[in-house]
């Protein structure tokens, strides 16, 4: 083929791609990457661009040539080196020792999550192994990946515990909500045998306090045969302005008295911005779990390390033991990750105050608390305008024909047509798609555009909900 010829076969695959994809943010990203007009702005995707053209640029740029030893294959749970660097950088983020032993590399947080169902699914997990069509609970609204990474190949099944949407406990997790949702399944006769807390959460980005954790640890450990995965991948992302602290699984009492019984996972996806390196660890203890990720020869049942078919490949070793081993400034200087996750805070927080500004210049409802972390997302309250229309004939050409979201509240969903369609060309991420038990609901992410991009997509977003009546 010419040059021409693939340039013009790219967006017909581009196209052919987006329409296959059942995950409406995925869909979203690669439209935007390859089909949107320049002047549309994609707010829906949880990324993160805040860093790179701050410094890591630069860092990257500094990248030399790949020697012979990554091009041959390594471990596919990570290097014994890359697992060190990591267990170290976990240890300072999460607020207590992380020993290398017990972090294992994998292509992406999705596939960390898919290979401890899968781990639990095996021999002597602790307690009894998880089979097809046991109920995973995860507090609603979630990210949707919980869906594909634990119902398409671990043939589990996700149940959320909704939270409220009105009244003084409006989107607040307690541990009464979980024991009511796990009842409610133990009385249908299907006891759930995963709880998954994403902390920072994912899209409200509150910070799960301390007591609270113990409070979901203590029940889940002592009063179940529970296992509890805490996504962690956003446990960087921290305002200035927030006032309840991060607290890690692997930092709580509950942690060393049931170390395996809780796994967590992160990765370089969201603090780091690094979505398409798709990088992402498992924290565990659990012996099944090093089965999984290692392999085990034992003749009586063989396993394969389940990373060699998602694996930390030689690539992703070269480039994240680079940016672990970089210097900030100079041969004898920090390193460059404990400058960039100091200097992202102050980015992120910007980013934040001026986002928060525009909305309520704008008077866009959203769900925050002062003293809420907001990780990377503001959760927009526009169920004012479900069923609402302009007073002239507006007829919604979103140019979206192969990723409209299925399933949706049919206000909401016009709505989010309404929105990405010319002139305001903004997309957010619709509520539905993540579960949340009330329409009207919309994730913005405040990261994945320079602050004055997404301050100028809350203009435009302002400029259409006027014209609604």
């Amino acid at each position: 083929m010419t040059t021409q010829d693939i340039k013009s076969a790219v967006p017909r695959a581009a196209a052919d791609l987006v329409g296959r994809v059942p995950d409406l943010e995925q869909a979203l990203a690669h439209f935007h990457h390859y089909l949107a007009p320049d002047t549309a702005i994609n707010l829906s995707v949880a990324e993160n661009v805040l860093l790179y053209h701050h410094s890591m640029k630069k860092v990257l740029d500094n990248i030399r040539l790949i020697s012979e030893r990554y091009i041959q294959y390594t471990p596919s749970a990570g290097t014994p080196e890359l697992r060190h660097q990591v267990a170290d950088l976990l240890t300072k983020a999460l607020g207590a020792e992380v020993k290398a032993d017990h972090v294992y590399g994998v292509a992406g947080v999705s596939s960390a999550l898919e290979c401890i169902a899968f781990a639990l699914k095996g021999r002597n997990p602790v307690g009894p192994s998880l089979k097809d069509g046991d109920e995973v609970l995860i507090p609603a609204p979630y990210w949707q990946g919980f869906n594909w990474s634990f119902e398409e190949r671990p043939k589990l099944k996700c149940i959320p515990v909704k939270l409220p949407t009105k009244g003084t406990g409006r989107y607040r997790l307690t541990l009464a909500l979980i024991k009511e949702a796990y009842e409610a399944r133990k009385k249908a006769g299907r006891a759930p045998r995963l709880l998954v807390l994403t902390n920072p959460h994912n899209p409200l980005g509150v910070n799960y306090s301390r007591e609270l954790l113990d409070e979901i640890y203590g029940w889940a450990l002592s009063h179940t045969d529970l296992h509890i995965i805490s996504d962690e991948i956003y446990c960087h992302s921290q305002l200035d302005s927030g006032t309840t602290k991060f607290t890690s699984a692997v930092a709580l009492n509950a942690y060393r008295k049931h170390a395996n019984r809780i796994h967590v996972v992160w990765g370089f996806a969201k603090d780091f911005g690094l979505s398409g390196f798709r990088t992402g660890f498992v924290l565990s203890e659990n012996e099944a779990v090093r089965r999984t990720m290692l392999g085990d020869k034992d003749p009586a049942q063989a396993t394969h390390p389940l990373p060699w078919f998602s694996p930390f490949d030689s690539l992703k070793t070269f480039t994240i033991h680079y940016l672990l081993s970089a210097p900030a400034n100079g041969k004898d200087s920090e390193l460059y990750t404990t400058y960039a996750m100091r200097e992202y805070r102050k980015l992120l927080s910007t980013s934040f105050e001026k986002t928060k500004a525009a909305l309520n210049a704008a008077q866009i409802e959203y769900v925050h608390q002062p003293g809420d972390n907001a990780a990377q997302f503001f959760w927009l309250d526009l169920s004012k305008y479900l069923g609402r229309r302009p007073d002239h004939s507006h007829q919604v050409t979103a140019d979206l024909p192969v990723l409209g979201p299925r399933g949706l509240d049919p206000d909401e969903e016009w709505l989010f047509q309404y929105l990405a369609a010319k002139p305001t060309e903004v997309t957010l991420l619709p509520g539905g798609v993540m579960h949340n038990p009330a329409p009207g609901f919309f994730r913005l992410c405040f990261t994945a555009r320079q602050p004055e991009e997404v301050v100028d997509a809350v203009k435009r977003v302002a400029t259409a909900l006027g014209k609604l009546k």
